[in-house]
Formats: C-alpha cells, structure tokens, sequence
C-alpha cells in the first residue's frame, strides 16, 4: 500500500467518528498475538534445553578442572616433590537424578445380572513420570541428586618422581584420596 493513500485512509475527520485508527489498532493487535502465539511456544523448550545442556557441560568441566588444580597444589607441597603436571581421567560426564512420582492404582469390579451370572473384573496399571519445575518460559525435570563424574585413573609427572620414595608417596596419596587401585595411578619423573 502506498503511503499517501495510507495517510489518506486514516486522515482525521471532525465532523465524524474516525472508525479507521479502531480498525488498524486492532489488526495491528492481533498480528501482535499470532505471531507471539506461533513464535513463543516452539523455541521456549528447545532453547531451555540447550540452555542445561551448555550448563551442565560447563559445571562438570569446571569440576574436572577444579580437582586437576586441587591435586597439582596438594602434590607439589609434598616435600621432594617438586613442579607437577597432573591429567585426570573420568568415567563420564555427571549424571543428574530427576524426581520421580509412582503412579500405581488398582480397580476390582464385582457384577451380577439378572440371570445370576457373576462378573468380576480386575485392572492395575502402574506408571512412573518426572516431577517437573517451572522456570521462566517453560519447565525442567526436578533434581533430587547430582552424582559428579567418577575419576578412573591419574597421571602424574613430577620432578621429584626419580626418587622411588617419593614416587610411592605420590601414588600412595593419589589412590587414597580418590579411592583407586595403584594400577590405576601412573607417576613419571619430569623431564629435565
């Protein structure tokens, strides 16, 4: 539409009620309310989503780092021990336990007719489903638990690790502390 026939549509009359301004007001409205409606709902849910996927992944590699950092400031206080570099090795990323809800209901029927037949009937039916939250825009599974990744083994390279005292007490340190057999813990000397 061009925009002089635009402005001569809505040019004010005195003499008359202008019915024109009440017209594109309430299409403009409207177009407001189905684009909200068609745009709104289908990105909310996948967007939250990505969003606890992005963090979850950077929490549990914050975590991974943060016991990285932990270990090399432990070690490398250990007398003898000397400058460390530390590698940790996890099972997986962390696990989330979501609260559940047991849905479980049982119906017994006893029914007699006329001619003295007896019916019974008999249905159970069970069911689990996820306790959601809502947050903001949409909702999300309820989290009882966050188990944190499992560390399946440790390498370790210290200067001090020539001495074999000092490297069984390195391996010693690290199997008790994250609670691994000694095969599990590999200590190398650091090159010079």
């Amino acid at each position: 539409m061009d925009t002089k026939k635009l402005l001569a549509f809505l040019k004010l009359d005195k003499n008359k009620p202008n019915w024109n301004y009440l017209i594109l007001i309430l299409i403009l409205v409207l177009t407001y309310i189905v684009i909200d409606n068609i745009g709104g709902d289908t990105g909310a849910p996948a967007a939250t989503a990505l969003k606890e996927e992005v963090n979850s992944s950077i929490s549990s590699s914050s975590y991974e780092e943060q016991q990285k950092n932990e270990l090399q400031s432990i070690l490398s206080k250990m007398k003898g021990v000397g400058e460390v570099e530390v590698m940790i090795y996890f099972e997986s990323g962390e696990e989330q336990i979501p609260a559940t809800e047991n849905n479980n209901s049982n119906t017994y029927t006893e029914e007699t007719d006329n001619q003295g037949g007896k019916r019974t009937n008999n249905q159970s039916s069970d069911g689990t489903s996820v306790v959601m939250q809502n947050q903001g825009n949409g909702t999300s599974p309820f989290i009882l638990k966050v188990n944190k990744p499992r560390i399946t083994g440790v390498v370790v390279i210290a200067e001090g690790a020539e001495d074999t005292l000092i490297k069984y007490d390195i391996e010693n340190a690290i199997s008790r502390l994250y609670d691994l057999n000694l095969d599990k813990v590999y200590v190398y000397p650091m090159k010079k």
